[in-house]
């Protein structure tokens, strides 16, 4: 945290602290050790003596229980001295940066907490409350901490813990920046006690403020003899318990205190020794040989905090929830927080300190459900049963979300929490970490991964037709003419001035049956046709349009590669220079008349519309007429929805326990550009396509809610196997390597009585003609290079590579019950050790293990090159399939070692 240093401190100096300024980055965190000492305050903390209860540096905790909503910080703890247990340390890097903070505005921030300790003591009858406190404050501190302090958008504070929490000196609260969670007070130690172990405890602020007067005023010189039968100074302190004071002894440079209660006092109160308790001027740490598992548990936690002090964050993962959010022992942030630890965990294990210096992954969770009130609750609420109701009101904060996501009612609020919660956290993100140019990826669980697809897949195309609208409209007809109003809905038919309007557009044959249109109009089926930017880049060409066959598609990437510009008219021969105005007006003459003209077929259509209204109204004998009234009005009405665009751009987005391929099964839906009709087969295909580089389903087994993607990308992977991922203790479970040894075995038994049946084919057709092999080896490769299917293009697109895969399965513990796994398994991905070390994998694909020295980069170029020279086509399998007997080689080998052999026998 880089900070103005100046001598002066004050509210000048704490007007130019900035969040850039507090960023715990690693080159602020360099200059903190050094530019800290520079403090006109930080002098009188430093060892004034060379007594071995002087020395050791301020240190700050925070409590293990939060503070309630109208408690204030100086109200706990209710002791001198904290409980072991009860507080736990900040970082090193963290305390540094802290109290560079507090030096800066010493006298302010004693001040304040002087006078709200004051309110606790003398304070009202009732409980004190933060607006009582506040409105003291904001008279003390300053506009600038009134601002903070009101708006908590803008409350800003010492960032610790790797930047997921922020420190409020003026309250003293330690608080969450990413989600809305409790205040926990924070504690400065800077005088310690040892209670009747070996660890040094702080002391309240209170206590710890008056012995740093004595100690400063060296009461020692003035001892005196106690009836203990001591020659000590005695510092009476005011405290919650009655008559205690602190002993100091020693000559000159070397002194000695405790901490001791008179013969009146409450002495169980901290259960005082014969000589009292040892106190100690600065931090020190515990001199047990055999620490106890909360400080081992502390210590890790310091070593992770420093850590993250240090390495920059170069990828942001936000974590969406699905269904269970409304109970009450869910917590996404828990969740979240195990994960982290899971894969903190891990990554100690299997990833190199290399890659653990390079990148840090920021995990924020994403808490769309919570705030979130739906119209609809308040009716189920009245309607449920009292009959076990237990299970009625887990079922309800449960499979509840999915059926308000699936009525047209809800959707929209549902989609508008998710989009706006996911770009209020980045913008937060990048108000404390300006200039961010990393990676930002979404792991969405359950329902929260239905959302997060459609959000991605609206990115460019932010309005379309409800999700499910298949439910409550009819089946769109085949007429030609819906075609023609899709394109006059979406306005991709109007032509720019200055282009000849083209017959074959439809415009001025469809003009004069505009009810049609307008009917067919209100029943399209689909995302809309053309986005904003389309539009704008339609009209600004000075080219005509012409429409495919294949406009009834109303997928938007499909209908967007539709139009075909060119730079003649329809009927072949370009518009003269010297005619060129003329056209232009008459165009203009033409397109006003055309708008007249649909101007009064909407006015005639209106009328008709109202008339035969009135009519079922008046004429309840013909039922025909009343038929038709309600046909239309379900018609006209077809529930759009609008998304929002992010403010960021996904690389990768993890769908775990994912219920998304049965929601596109009812859809009819697949994934693709568009083009895929004649792939599938299918009249009433909807194609689509996230806006995101990769995509992986990760699922367990025996997860009741997940589902497979991979069959509707590509037809050819329905037969295949999900990818099983790596247990993180290495290699594959025993019952999983059987299983895939006796079906690889198998296989590749197969494979080799199909080889050897057509190897004799195969030799015959070679000796035939050594000029018809080289043209049959062409004609191969183009066949190769030509056989790829429009799924596996898609597949490609959604991977990154040729041969990649989408859906991977976790492997279930052995000797274990099926249905016993599907219990917990649709909650257990939060906990699940393989699937952090999976995302792990991904995330640090891109960084070697090792830096790669200027050597290894020069021979590594070189030897590329060499070997782009010799091989043109290649498959990374060949050399390692080499040395494998043929029983256990695959396509690829097989293939590589047939041409081998053409080659031999030419040669």
């Amino acid at each position: 945290m880089a900070l103005d240093m100046g001598v002066s401190g004050g509210a000048d100096e704490a007007e130019r602290i900035s969040p850039e300024m507090l960023k715990n980055t690693p080159s602020n965190i360099r200059k903190l050790a050094d530019e800290i000492e520079q403090f006109e305050g930080r002098q009188k903390y430093l060892a004034r003596t060379r007594s071995p209860s002087d020395g050791g540096d301020v240190r700050w905790y925070f409590c293990k229980v939060p503070l309630s909503v109208n408690e204030l910080a100086a109200s706990v703890p209710k002791t001198e001295i904290v409980g072991k247990g009860d507080y736990f340390r900040f970082g090193m890097r963290d305390s540094l940066a802290i109290e560079a903070s507090f030096l800066q505005r010493e006298d302010e921030l004693l001040s304040s907490w002087w006078k709200e300790y004051a309110e606790c003591s003398d304070g009202p009858k009732g409980q004190p409350s933060i607006t009582s406190k506040s409105s003291k404050q904001f008279s003390s501190v300053g506009p600038e901490s009134y601002e903070l302090f009101t708006t908590e958008e803008e409350r800003v504070g010492v960032p610790v813990k790797g930047g997921l929490y922020e420190v409020d000196l003026v309250n003293r609260h330690c608080f969450p920046v990413y989600w809305n969670g409790e205040n926990r007070r924070v504690l400065r130690g800077h005088w310690f006690a040892r209670k009747g172990g070996l660890d040094w405890l702080p002391l309240r602020e209170d206590v710890s403020e008056q012995l740093e007067y004595a100690y400063r005023s060296q009461v020692w010189h003035r001892r005196t003899f106690q009836p203990s039968g001591l020659f000590a100074a005695r510092v009476d302190l005011q405290g919650s318990t009655s008559g205690l004071h602190a002993l100091f002894t020693g000559e000159d440079d070397t002194w000695e205190a405790w901490l001791s209660l008179d013969a009146s006092g409450v002495y169980s109160v901290i259960s005082l020794r014969r000589n009292g308790i040892k106190l100690r001027r600065g931090y020190a740490p515990s001199q047990s040989q055999k620490p106890t598992q909360d400080e081992q548990r502390q210590q890790k936690e310091e070593e992770m905090d420093d850590y993250c002090s240090q390495v920059p964050v170069r990828h942001l993962v936000f974590m969406v929830h699905g269904i269970g959010q409304r109970l009450e022992k869910s917590n996404l942030v828990d969740d979240v927080g195990t994960f982290r630890h899971v894969t903190a965990t891990v990554a100690e294990r299997h990833l190199t300190s290399h890659q653990l210096g390079t990148q840090r992954v920021l995990y924020i969770p994403c808490q769309w459900r919570k705030g979130l009130t739906l119209s609809g609750e308040a009716a189920v609420e009245k309607i449920t049963l009292d009959g076990v109701r237990g299970l009625r009101t887990m079922l309800s904060a449960t499979v509840h979300d999915v059926l308000y996501y699936m009525s047209p009612i809800h959707c929209q609020d549902i989609i508008d929490s998710v989009s706006n919660q996911l770009n209020k956290l980045y913008l937060k993100f990048l108000k404390r970490n300006p200039g961010y140019d990393g990676k930002v990826s979404i792991y969405a669980h359950s329902l929260g991964s239905v959302l997060s697809y459609d959000i991605l897949c609206h990115q460019e195309t932010l309005f379309s037709p409800f999700p499910m609208e298949w439910m409550y409209t009819e089946q769109k007809s085949k007429d030609p003419s819906c075609s023609v109003s899709n394109n006059l809905s979406s306005g991709s038919s109007i032509v720019n001035v200055g282009d000849k309007i083209s017959e074959n557009t439809g415009v001025e044959s469809h003009a004069n049956n505009l009810e049609p249109v307008e009917e067919a109009t209100c029943n399209e089926v689909g995302p809309s046709v053309s986005s904003d930017e389309d539009s704008n880049e339609t009209f600004g060409n000075l080219n005509c349009v012409q429409f495919d066959e294949n406009c009834m598609n109303n997928d938007p990437n499909s209908m967007r590669n539709e139009f075909v510009t060119c730079d003649e008219n329809t009927s072949g021969e370009s518009i003269p220079h010297n005619d060129k105005d003329e056209a232009i007006k008459s165009l203009i003459e033409e397109i006003d008349l055309l708008k007249a003209r649909i101007k009064e077929f909407e006015v005639e259509y209106a009328d008709r519309v109202n008339a035969r209204k009135s009519s079922t109204i008046v004429n309840e004998s013909g039922p025909e007429s009343v038929q038709l009234g309600t046909r239309d009005s379900l018609k006209n009405y077809t529930p759009q929805i609008r998304y929002t665009k992010l403010e960021f751009k996904v690389d990768t987005f993890f769908a775990v326990g994912s219920p998304l391929g049965v929601f596109l099964s009812l859809r009819n839906v697949r994934l693709g550009i568009g083009k895929g009709k004649e792939y599938w087969e299918e009249e009433n295909i909807n194609e689509e396509m996230p806006a995101c580089r990769q995509m992986f389903n990760i699922f367990h087994p025996f997860d009741p809610v997940a589902y497979r993607i991979e069959p509707l990308v590509c037809k050819e992977y329905m037969h295949m196997r999900p990818v099983i991922i790596p247990y993180h203790r290495g290699g594959k479970r025993l019952y999983v390597g059987f299983q895939e040894f006796r079906e690889g075995f198998a296989s590749r038994s197969q494979a080799f009585v199909d080889h050897l049946s057509s190897v004799k084919v195969k030799v015959l057709t070679i000796c035939e003609s050594r000029s018809n092999d080289e043209q049959a080896e062409e004609s191969g490769n183009t066949q190769e290079r030509t056989e790829r299917s429009y799924g596996s293009v898609m597949i490609e697109r959604l991977t990154g590579t040729e041969n990649g895969r989408i859906d991977h399965v976790l492997q279930d513990k052995t000797f274990r019950h099926p249905y016993l796994s599907a219990i917990g398994s649709h909650t257990n991905y939060w906990r699940d050790s393989d699937t952090a070390l999976f995302i792990l994998k991904h995330l640090y694909r891109d960084i070697p293990d090792e830096p790669i020295s200027c050597n290894d980069q020069q021979l590594n170029d070189s030897s590329n090159d060499d070997n782009n020279l010799t091989t043109k086509w290649s498959d990374p399998r060949e050399i390692a399939d080499e040395e494998l007997p043929l029983t256990f080689a695959g396509s690829v080998s097989i293939k590589n070692f047939s041409q081998r052999a053409r080659k031999s026998m030419r040669s």
